[in-house]
């Protein structure tokens, strides 16, 4: 007998700093539930390279011979496999922090023909402050990276070149990515109070909403507590909305995943109508096939250079992009602004020396070790590089 398999879909991790976009530096790994769940249904996943690839066994037309039911959740872990990973990645990520990366078709997110399954860059607002490093979108669909700091009592938007450096329309990994991975409780942080009431909510899959109440409990203090434990005990692993006396928070329940120490979690849901971009059947049942997309922006930082002698005199761009500035009574350049870092060298840069004349190009500062540097009043990553010159 010929078994028969089709692609049902594929997820890729995509990374600007590579030169092809592929990005090799992370792994998918099913959870149990997820494991179990593909033996039954005749399903295989393949990781390889930057893709995650789900098979499923089909008849002579194509179709599932086991047709999954439109409550069925597939998750897979996502693992770091390179150690430098977060050098060279416009994330904040800190692996002994209960924050974790969530990313899922229910997000919705489209550009062209592209299906992300990380959440929307949000549109800058005067309202909110932006870091060194932060994304934010305009209009018109494009988006930002800031590389100088404002805040609603320094506002300065996305069209001004001088605290923002422009990513093009692809949507990137972003902090509405974030959400908190707990175990059997969770601690609720909100207003102190001494009477609590919990409510649990899970995915309502007509909406995609989490506002399917779940469970509703109530804990007293004799005195005001600022924190509350919320049992999660008897839930199955998944992503649940907790809302303590009026205030809420997105929870990842999963025991498993924090065993891992995971970087992320990958949700995908079977509940999208057929006309949905996301969803995994056409109307006639086939699979689509569809490739869901992962993006992460490739971390930007300041290039220091520092010279064995003060025979050099000044470092330059020949593309006339970057400048450098020369620390007074030193030895030492550093770059404006911060530089992306990518796969292939920035080849236009050169030294100016004394007794040497012009030598290019030089190398670019590494990624393995970064530390940080003070520009005017803005905290940046900094990448240094020693010349022999």
């Amino acid at each position: 007998m010929l078994l028969k398999y089709a692609i049902l879909l594929k997820v890729e991790m995509l990374h600007d700093y590579y030169n092809d976009l592929r990005c090799p530096d992370l792994d998918f790994v099913p959870s149990r539930d997820t494991a179990d769940a593909l033996k039954g249904h005749d399903m295989l996943y393949k990781s390889i390279g930057n893709k995650l690839i789900l098979l499923i066994k089909t008849d002579d037309t194509g179709k599932p011979i086991i047709v999954p039911n439109s409550s069925l959740k597939l998750c897979f872990y996502v693992n770091i496999n390179n150690v430098r990973f977060a050098n060279y990645t416009n994330i904040n990520f800190h692996p002994f922090d209960a924050t974790r990366f969530y990313f899922t078709n229910l997000n919705q997110t489209k550009v062209g023909t592209s299906l992300y399954l990380n959440t929307a860059v949000a549109q800058y607002n005067s309202a909110n402050n932006y870091p060194v490093g932060a994304l934010a979108g305009d209009a018109m669909g494009n988006h930002y990276e800031a590389i100088k700091s404002s805040s609603s009592s320094n506002i300065h938007d996305t069209s001004n070149p001088g605290y923002w450096q422009p990513k093009g329309t692809a949507q990137y990994v972003n902090n509405g990515d974030g959400i908190s991975l707990a175990g059997d409780t969770y601690l609720f942080h909100g207003t102190a109070n001494t009477d609590f009431t919990i409510h649990i909510y899970t995915l309502n899959t007509a909406t995609s909403a989490y506002d399917n109440l779940l469970t509703t409990s109530t804990i007293h203090y004799p005195t005001a507590q600022p924190t509350v434990p919320v049992d999660l005990s008897l839930l199955k692993n998944g992503k649940y909305r907790i809302e303590v006396n009026g205030s809420s928070s997105l929870v990842y329940h999963d025991k498993e995943a924090i065993l891992q120490n995971c970087f992320g979690m990958v949700e995908l849901f079977n509940n999208l109508p057929a006309a949905n971009d996301f969803s995994w059947f056409d109307a006639t049942g086939l699979p689509k096939q569809s490739t869901y997309s992962i993006r992460f922006a490739n971390r930007s930082a300041i290039w220091k250079y520092i010279a064995r002698s003060g025979d050099v005199t000044a470092i330059k761009d020949n593309a006339s992009v970057y400048t450098f500035n020369n620390v007074p009574a030193s030895t030492v350049f550093t770059s404006s602004v911060p530089i992306p870092f990518k796969e292939q060298p920035l080849n236009s840069l050169f030294l100016e020396s004394a007794s040497l004349g012009n030598i290019s190009p030089i190398p670019n500062p590494p990624t393995n070790r970064l530390s940080t540097i003070i520009q005017g009043s803005d905290h940046y990553y900094c990448a240094e590089k020693h010349l022999n010159y």
